[in-house]
């Protein structure tokens, strides 16, 4: 409504506008200025009246008010004040008014709330009266969570209920709807298997990762095996919990999971790398699937242990059992177990006892269908005891080279790899041929030592490189070994057959006076024989050593001729053609009658082959 105001002009002053009449809290003002008489228009802004302020679960209250009036054709904005403050929610602060008359204010406190509307319009403000609300269930601060069954196997599903709580412990009811949840307090199976929460479109979804979970007026609750349903796989004590941002579970429920059955074993021993012959201590756990140690796997269990082999000398594996006898792998072995595990004691309840040297043994221990994944186990060879002589052939020819091999090895027949080195070894067991030929074995520089004689060999991790044997009489040779602390432990026996016919020879040979040298075949010294001396010999067929050939057959003649003296029956000597090849009648050499002499009778072909002659030298 509009009045007329009468207005006071003095000169040029220029008219001043006054505020006239306040009516309630909105105020007349002037519509113009200036000289002379003018009107104003003068209305007022109206109150806003809350028409409802409505508490609900969740700390919020919902406001609706009137909407003010005002004079002119811009908008009035409001803005609301919770106990003197700014509010939450959707409600508009006294910094920016809007132009909704309605709003729900959020994270309201427990108890009774006073409420202001106040409605602005320039530089116009009229604030409401007061209104009250009381807020009951205040805003979600906790999750309390229940499972169905306090105790519960590895893997068996167990449904949780989850509550949105205030924090006067009052359920959330205004709580709904999917909510992405993280689960905690429970740890990983040994074997790596994650604890799982079923979310409400039913995918299993592991602990500490977002899952999507449906609350209904404040409670998750499992419906079709989905929206919660729990599965642990470490068997203990499980404090499940969850959480929404700063919304956790202030008292998480202590669920007790016990193991499944037995499924398989762990075993453990106390080296990877045992000494053969020694004892290595094995501990063996019963477990679950999930690799949870199976307490309820008790008492007397009839393992058999396999994947290691006999060592060289044949001595087999073996796990001591409860009584403490040492069993041997692949048989029945009474283990005693307690609260699912078997401990060794001393040589009692699982001491194990490898032989075999070098290669991997792959240990497993099984039950019927209860096994581990082997164990590997490298036994290390023990010290040197003995030497044993190998060689490429146990049939050599006289003269002929051998390939031995000598390898210093441990109780067990392992190649004993801590003997190393230059090692002084002196060979036996064979002899001298006819000719005076030594056997011989080459030493690490090449050179041939006599048996007898030390020989210097050098040894690689037990085994020394393969050398050059000779034996040069045909015989049964059982040829053997020493270092002067250990030896070989059975001689190596060498069958010698008699090589390739290759030389004459004299043999059987008797003088009447003086001496005959040694030896006495392909060159036969004889001294002090004396005037008139006789000396009586066959003639043979030997091969390079000396060693007589035999079969020889038909054909074969030697002579018999001297430079001085005379020779009787030697023009013609017939070598026998089976048997020994040795001539079927005996030259006799007589020396002159006086004077010194030296003379040679020398043995060759007549017939046949032409051997190498064979030589001997007479003198006075």
């Amino acid at each position: 409504m509009k009045r007329p105001l009468p207005v006071r002009a003095s000169g040029a002053f220029t008219a001043v506008v006054l505020m006239a009449a306040i009516v309630g809290s909105a105020f007349a003002y002037f519509t113009s200025q200036g000289l002379g008489s003018a009107s104003a228009a003068v209305s007022s802004l109206t109150k806003p009246t809350i028409t409802a302020a409505t508490a609900a679960a969740g700390g919020t209250v919902s406001l609706t008010w009137s909407a003010a009036t005002a004079p002119g054709e811009e908008a009035v904005k409001y803005y609301v004040t919770r106990d003197g403050g700014a509010p939450g929610g959707t409600c508009a602060a006294p910094a920016v008014p809007a132009a909704a008359t309605s709003c729900k204010d959020s994270e309201v406190g427990i108890g009774t709330h006073e409420y202001t509307v106040t409605a602005v319009w320039r530089s116009w403000t009229a604030t409401s009266s007061s209104r009250s609300a009381t807020v009951t269930i205040g805003e979600a601060t906790h999750f309390t969570v229940t499972a169905a069954a306090s105790t519960t196997a590895v893997g068996v599903a167990d449904n949780l209920t989850i509550t949105a709580k205030d924090q006067n412990e009052a359920t959330v009811t205004t709580y709904t709807g999917s909510h992405s949840l993280v689960f905690s307090g429970a740890s990983s199976s040994p074997g790596g298997t994650a604890p799982t929460v079923v979310n409400s479109s039913g995918t299993v979804v592991a602990f500490g990762t977002a899952t999507a979970i449906a609350f209904t007026a404040g409670v998750a609750a499992v419906a079709s095996s989905k929206n919660g349903v729990l599965k642990l796989y470490s068997a203990g004590t499980a404090n499940v919990a969850a959480t929404e941002g700063a919304i956790t579970t202030t008292s998480p429920p202590a669920i007790t999971v016990t193991a499944g059955a037995a499924a398989k074993y762990a075993l453990a021993v106390q080296s990877t790398t045992p000494v053969v012959g020694s004892g290595d201590d094995l501990t063996i756990t019963a477990q679950d699937t999930y690799g949870n140690t199976v307490t309820a796997y008790t008492g007397s269990h009839n393992l058999v242990f396999s994947g290691a082999v006999a060592s060289p000398g044949g001595n087999l594996p073996t796990v001591s059992d409860s009584a403490g006898n040492d069993i041997a792998f692949g048989t029945a072995t009474p283990i005693v177990f307690t609260a699912g595990v078997a401990t060794a004691s001393g040589e009692v309840n699982g001491e194990m006892v490898l032989y075999k040297s070098a290669t991997a043994a792959s240990v497993k221990a099984t039950e019927g269908t209860i096994t581990n994944t082997a164990v590997s186990v490298t036994p290390v060879a023990g010290a040197a005891v003995k030497l044993v002589l190998t060689a490429a052939t146990l049939t050599p020819v006289a003269a002929a080279s051998d390939n031995l091999t000598t390898t210093a090895q441990d109780a067990y027949g392992n190649t004993a790899t801590s003997y190393t080195g230059s090692k002084s070894i002196t060979f036996s067991g064979a002899t001298t041929s006819p000719s005076g030929a030594a056997p011989n074995v080459t030493n690490t520089a090449g050179t041939a030592i006599n048996f007898g004689a030390a020989t210097v060999l050098t040894f690689t991790n037990g085994a020394t490189a393969t050398r050059v044997l000779k034996l040069n009489k045909a015989e049964v040779a059982n040829v053997t070994a020493t270092d002067g602390t250990i030896s070989t432990a059975a001689p190596v026996v060498f069958t010698v057959s008699v090589g390739a016919a290759a030389r004459w020879a004299l043999t059987s040979v008797v003088a009447s006076a003086g001496s005959i040298g040694s030896p006495c075949l392909f060159t036969c010294p004889i001294t002090l024989l004396g005037n008139s001396g006789t000396v009586k010999a066959n003639v043979s067929v030997t091969d390079s050593a000396g060693n007589t050939v035999s079969e020889l057959g038909s054909g074969h003649t030697a002579k018999v001729t001297a430079t001085g003296g005379t020779v009787v029956e030697g023009a013609s000597l017939a070598i026998a053609a089976t048997g020994p090849a040795v001539s079927t009648t005996r030259f006799t050499y007589t020396a002159p009658a006086s004077g010194n002499f030296t003379n040679t009778l020398t043995a060759a072909v007549l017939a046949g082959t032409a051997y190498t002659s064979a030589t001997a030298t007479a003198s006075k």
